[in-house]
Protein backbone atom coordinates (compact mmCIF):
# COMPACT_ATOMS: atom_id res chain seq x y z
CA UNK A 1 0.00 0.00 0.00
CA UNK A 2 1.19 3.52 -0.89
CA UNK A 3 1.93 5.85 1.92
CA UNK A 4 -0.49 8.68 0.31
CA UNK A 5 -3.10 6.45 0.42
CA UNK A 6 -2.52 5.66 4.29
CA UNK A 7 -2.67 9.54 4.39
CA UNK A 8 -5.97 9.64 2.82
CA UNK A 9 -7.34 6.60 4.94
CA UNK A 10 -6.25 8.54 8.02
CA UNK A 11 -8.05 11.48 6.92
CA UNK A 12 -11.45 9.83 5.73
CA UNK A 13 -11.47 7.97 9.38
CA UNK A 14 -10.96 11.42 11.04
CA UNK A 15 -13.58 13.29 9.03
CA UNK A 16 -15.90 10.20 9.93
CA UNK A 17 -14.77 10.19 13.45
CA UNK A 18 -14.22 6.39 13.12
CA UNK A 19 -12.09 5.73 15.97
CA UNK A 20 -11.26 2.27 15.22
CA UNK A 21 -10.27 2.61 12.15
CA UNK A 22 -8.13 5.60 12.90
CA UNK A 23 -6.27 3.41 15.40
CA UNK A 24 -5.92 0.83 13.18
CA UNK A 25 -3.44 2.90 10.61
CA UNK A 26 -0.83 3.36 13.67
CA UNK A 27 1.61 1.55 14.42
CA UNK A 28 2.30 0.10 18.16
CA UNK A 29 4.60 2.58 19.16
CA UNK A 30 3.22 5.89 16.95
CA UNK A 31 2.71 9.25 18.19
CA UNK A 32 1.41 12.60 17.17
CA UNK A 33 3.36 15.78 17.88
CA UNK A 34 1.17 18.78 17.41
CA UNK A 35 1.55 22.46 18.65
CA UNK A 36 -1.38 21.79 21.31
CA UNK A 37 -0.73 18.92 22.43
CA UNK A 38 2.71 18.11 22.06
CA UNK A 39 3.62 14.36 21.95
CA UNK A 40 1.59 12.31 22.35
CA UNK A 41 -0.12 8.65 21.51
CA UNK A 42 -2.85 8.36 19.16
CA UNK A 43 -5.51 7.21 20.80
CA UNK A 44 -5.34 10.53 23.64
CA UNK A 45 -4.63 12.80 20.85
CA UNK A 46 -7.83 11.82 18.98
CA UNK A 47 -9.98 11.58 22.21
CA UNK A 48 -8.34 15.25 22.77
CA UNK A 49 -9.68 16.90 19.10
CA UNK A 50 -13.06 14.83 18.92
CA UNK A 51 -13.83 16.67 22.34
CA UNK A 52 -12.86 19.93 20.82
CA UNK A 53 -14.12 19.24 17.39
CA UNK A 54 -17.14 18.28 16.53
CA UNK A 55 -16.73 18.07 12.70
CA UNK A 56 -13.26 18.64 10.51
CA UNK A 57 -12.95 18.82 7.27
CA UNK A 58 -9.56 19.18 5.40
CA UNK A 59 -9.23 20.06 1.45
CA UNK A 60 -5.69 18.48 1.13
CA UNK A 61 -3.62 21.60 -1.32
CA UNK A 62 -0.15 19.58 -1.72
CA UNK A 63 1.98 16.50 -1.26
CA UNK A 64 5.59 16.45 -0.84
CA UNK A 65 7.11 13.50 -0.48
CA UNK A 66 11.03 12.83 1.20
CA UNK A 67 14.10 12.80 -1.50
CA UNK A 68 16.03 11.15 0.38
CA UNK A 69 14.59 7.62 0.87
CA UNK A 70 12.74 8.70 4.21
CA UNK A 71 9.45 7.11 4.36
CA UNK A 72 7.41 10.50 4.62
CA UNK A 73 5.17 12.53 3.01
CA UNK A 74 4.11 15.96 4.30
CA UNK A 75 0.21 17.19 3.26
CA UNK A 76 -0.26 20.66 2.88
CA UNK A 77 -4.16 21.05 3.87
CA UNK A 78 -6.88 23.89 4.55
CA UNK A 79 -9.13 22.94 7.53
CA UNK A 80 -12.12 23.98 8.46
CA UNK A 81 -13.27 22.97 12.33
CA UNK A 82 -16.79 23.07 13.77
CA UNK A 83 -16.22 23.25 17.30
CA UNK A 84 -18.47 21.77 19.94
CA UNK A 85 -19.98 25.67 20.85
CA UNK A 86 -20.99 26.00 17.28
CA UNK A 87 -18.33 27.86 16.13
CA UNK A 88 -16.36 27.45 12.78
CA UNK A 89 -12.38 28.27 12.56
CA UNK A 90 -10.45 28.04 9.36
CA UNK A 91 -6.62 27.29 9.08
CA UNK A 92 -4.21 25.92 6.89
CA UNK A 93 -1.35 23.98 8.03
CA UNK A 94 1.02 20.78 7.06
CA UNK A 95 1.11 17.65 8.40
CA UNK A 96 4.10 15.22 8.29
CA UNK A 97 3.51 11.44 7.80
CA UNK A 98 6.09 9.13 9.00
CA UNK A 99 5.84 5.25 7.95
CA UNK A 100 6.28 1.67 8.60
CA UNK A 101 9.29 -0.12 6.52
CA UNK A 102 6.43 -1.92 4.74
CA UNK A 103 4.21 1.78 4.33
CA UNK A 104 1.11 -0.06 5.83
CA UNK A 105 0.84 1.61 9.42
CA UNK A 106 1.57 5.29 10.33
CA UNK A 107 4.61 5.42 12.78
CA UNK A 108 4.46 9.25 13.62
CA UNK A 109 2.50 12.71 12.17
CA UNK A 110 4.12 15.79 13.19
CA UNK A 111 1.47 18.80 12.19
CA UNK A 112 2.28 22.22 12.24
CA UNK A 113 -0.09 25.19 12.04
CA UNK A 114 -0.57 28.97 13.49
CA UNK A 115 -1.72 28.07 16.74
CA UNK A 116 -2.69 32.17 17.18
CA UNK A 117 -5.11 31.24 15.22
CA UNK A 118 -6.92 28.25 16.96
CA UNK A 119 -5.79 28.49 20.42
CA UNK A 120 -8.15 31.25 21.20
CA UNK A 121 -11.12 29.73 19.94
CA UNK A 122 -10.35 26.09 21.31
CA UNK A 123 -9.90 27.58 24.72
CA UNK A 124 -13.34 29.67 23.80
CA UNK A 125 -15.16 26.33 23.17
CA UNK A 126 -13.73 24.27 25.92
CA UNK A 127 -10.73 26.00 28.18
CA UNK A 128 -9.16 22.91 29.61
CA UNK A 129 -8.99 21.58 25.72
CA UNK A 130 -6.76 24.25 24.38
CA UNK A 131 -3.56 23.28 27.00
CA UNK A 132 -1.33 20.12 26.90
CA UNK A 133 -1.99 17.23 29.04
Amino acid sequence: MYAFEVSLQYRRAVKERDFEAILSLFDNDAVIVSPLRGKCDPKSYHEWIFAAVRKASVEVQNVFQALNGELSIAVQSRYEWLLNNEKVIHFGGMSVFEFTPDRKKIRKISNFYDTSLVRGALMEANGELAEPA
